[in-house]
């Protein structure tokens, strides 16, 4: 273990051969700890046991992690959570706990915490966002931040589990641009858009269709605006720009061509126009889940 100082104290920097364990019972109270738990809190295990796990807990936790971390195990799941604790004599540690309830007979009766070492990446980003929610809490009540970092994870169409999946694998989590879109809505859109366009192309309503007022286009907009963003430039969002020009630029000439003369698609062009729409969001999904 390397200590480092800062004002607050000194950092316990929790190595990858560290497994901190300990096991509670559905009230907090400690019941088990293993030796790293001891040494590195800095206790004694008999001064650990019956007592409250939140003994460890640093005042710069929010009580809103604390919270929806309690919700889940007592409702028989398990969860991940990033967590600062803090020892005996004052220093601090991170660790990403897995959390996980022991359940009897379908009751949960205890809960046993596995820490391991927390990424610099993420211990940087969530430094800053538990900032937030402690400001945030010092003027709301519990309920009411809950629902605020539940909105923070929202806004950026994040659950809780794969916010703390990016941060785990140290990828961004802020680029909202690729992520405040209903990807499935938007999806499900561009198969709505082909069967509008054979129906425009049958019933000749060609000047409807030229308008381009379906709400495909908006989508076409959208990531014409991104052109300047970093992920623009990878080879996932060219191909899925590729699919989605070969799949307008198909339908288009289809109701050109129905224009001059009636004209039908075939059960291979429309399989292949049902590929192109998979092939845009599997695209769009590679970066979003990238960057």
């Amino acid at each position: 273990m390397n200590w480092e100082v800062t004002k607050e104290g000194k950092e316990i920097e929790i190595t990858t051969k560290d497994m901190i364990v300990s096991t509670t019972d559905k009230k907090g109270t400690i019941i088990y700890a293993n030796d790293i738990f001891c040494d590195i809190a800095g206790y004694k295990r008999s001064e650990v046991i019956g007592q409250a796990h939140n003994m460890i807990r640093h005042p710069k936790m929010p009580k809103t992690v604390f919270k929806l971390l309690w919700e889940r195990v007592l409702n028989g799941e398990v969860i991940y959570a990033f967590v600062k604790n803090l020892a005996k004599n004052g220093d601090y540690y991170w660790v990403k706990a897995y959390v996980k309830p022991v359940l009897e007979n379908g009751v949960v009766t205890k809960i046993t915490s596995y820490r391991k070492p927390l990424n610099n990446f993420a211990k940087e980003y969530i430094t800053k966002l538990y900032d937030v929610l402690l400001e945030h809490e010092e003027s709301h009540s519990l309920d009411e931040s809950y629902e605020f970092f539940l909105s923070y994870l929202k806004k950026r169409n994040l659950t809780y589990d794969q916010f703390i999946d990016r941060l785990s694998l140290e990828k961004n989590i802020e680029n909202i641009a690729l992520r405040n879109i209903n990807y499935n809505k938007q999806k499900n859109s561009h198969r709505i858009f082909k069967e509008y366009a054979i129906n425009c192309a049958k019933n000749k309503l060609f000047d409807e269709y030229y308008e381009k007022k379906h709400c495909v286009y908006e989508f076409l907009k959208w990531y014409d605006s991104l052109e300047n963003e970093e992920f623009s430039k990878d080879e996932s969002w060219q191909e899925m720009k590729k699919y989605s020009n070969k799949f307008h630029g198909f339908l288009d000439d289809f109701v050109h061509s129905c224009k001059e003369k009636d004209s039908n698609l075939e059960k291979e062009e429309l399989n292949e126009l049902n590929s192109d729409i998979e092939n845009i969001f599997n695209n769009l999904t590679i970066v979003r889940d990238k960057y």
